[in-house]
């Protein structure tokens, strides 16, 4: 078994007092998960777990069933990085943002390093973790499992996006005009 750390951040209930935080804390607990230290950032469940597992898509999955057997409250995300910042980044990837804004700018490395996907015309844009986790491992600054835990932690937030907006049925819109333009 390997120890797995990631939050998990929860919605459907406001944290606004000590009791509050008693409360959801025991229950927690009883749902089985023994393993988190619940915290609140500005009236948000925060979930931080270091969870034993024989992976890790089975501690985040374990970890979403637990919280959400537990009335009214239901899963945001896992908060080990969807979106990130160079510095979110280089901290998941244990490297300095020095490093990673140097490969960004094309500065070092073949200048291939992935785009910003969102906030590109601002002063802190943000890049998919999964590709920036899959570009460092192709050039030997991160290991696999890594780029396996990026790789599932968003797959999981698209589903939980996808659940909680109640979209499915746009994107399944979505997904085929692109597959038939792409096919075209």
């Amino acid at each position: 078994m390997t120890a797995y750390t990631f939050e998990i951040v929860v919605g459907g209930i406001k944290i606004v007092s000590d009791d509050d935080m008693f409360d959801i804390s025991d229950a927690l607990y009883d749902a089985g998960c023994t393993d988190s230290h619940p915290a609140a950032y500005n009236g948000t469940l925060y979930v931080p777990f270091t969870r034993e597992s024989d992976s890790y898509e089975t501690a985040v999955k374990t970890a979403i069933e637990q919280i959400e057997s537990i009335d009214r409250l239901k899963c945001l995300s896992v908060d080990v990085g969807g979106l990130v910042s160079l510095t979110d980044a280089a901290e998941l990837a244990g490297l300095t943002k020095a490093t990673l804004s140097k490969y960004s700018k094309g500065q070092r490395g073949n200048g291939d390093f992935p785009s910003p996907i969102s906030r590109v015309d601002s002063s802190r844009p943000l890049w998919s973790w999964g590709e920036v986790a899959e570009w460092l491992e192709q050039h030997g600054a991160i290991n696999n499992e890594t780029v396996k835990q990026a790789r599932i932690t968003q797959a999981i937030n698209t589903a939980l996006t996808i659940r909680n907006d109640k979209m499915i049925k746009d994107v399944e819109q979505y997904l085929d005009f692109l597959n038939k333009k792409n096919a075209a």
